[in-house]
């Protein structure tokens, strides 16, 4: 199991980016946009045949680390502040540790692909069992990963997850005034 912090994830190729992070109490939740100012390339990834651009010079990827919840939720927008894809990881937990959010990969991932309809795919499950299988992570660990997807689903499901129904374009704009 690995732990993350924010202010090294998700930078590809990344080579000069601002990073503003805050805790933010209304929606429980450490809040960190990087915005992209210079990239070797764009990174690109594919799903059903159509390409997705998640990272170039003047995107964003705006994170979310829940106080409370067993997973992080990182927004991939483009230059103009739209989302492009959802990145979930489902975490063993989620802390602040050395001036940056923190996360426990419990190795599932989620992806919600704005620009293919918002369909949703589920990640790396063979990664989860063999961790179960090698003692990497406890028979808890493993349950904990698979009931935080179910919860996480129905959630998407039913549109009613509080930190994918934000704003994200105003959080942004909010956080870069700081």
């Amino acid at each position: 199991m690995k732990k993350k912090f924010l202010k090294n994830t998700y930078l590809l190729g990344v080579k000069d980016y601002d990073i503003t992070i805050v805790k933010d109490e209304q929606i429980n939740s450490y809040v960190a946009v990087k915005y992209i100012k210079d990239i070797d390339k764009p990174y690109i990834t594919t799903h059903n045949g159509k390409n997705f651009c998640l990272l170039d010079d003047g995107y964003y990827v705006l994170e979310y680390v829940p106080f409370n919840s067993n997973y992080v939720v990182r927004a991939f927008l483009n230059d103009k502040k739209e989302v492009q894809q959802y990145y979930i990881d489902i975490t063993k937990q989620n802390g602040y540790e050395n001036n940056t959010p923190f996360y426990l990969d419990l190795y599932l991932d989620v992806t919600i692909d704005v620009r293919d309809d918002n369909k949703v795919i589920v990640w790396d499950e063979d990664e989860l069992q063999t961790a179960l299988d090698k003692n990497d992570i406890t028979k808890e660990d493993y349950e904990l990963a698979y009931n935080t997807l179910s919860n996480l689903l129905d959630e998407i499901n039913n549109n009613s997850n509080n930190i994918l129904n934000q704003n994200h374009k105003q959080v942004i704009e909010n956080l870069m005034r700081k």
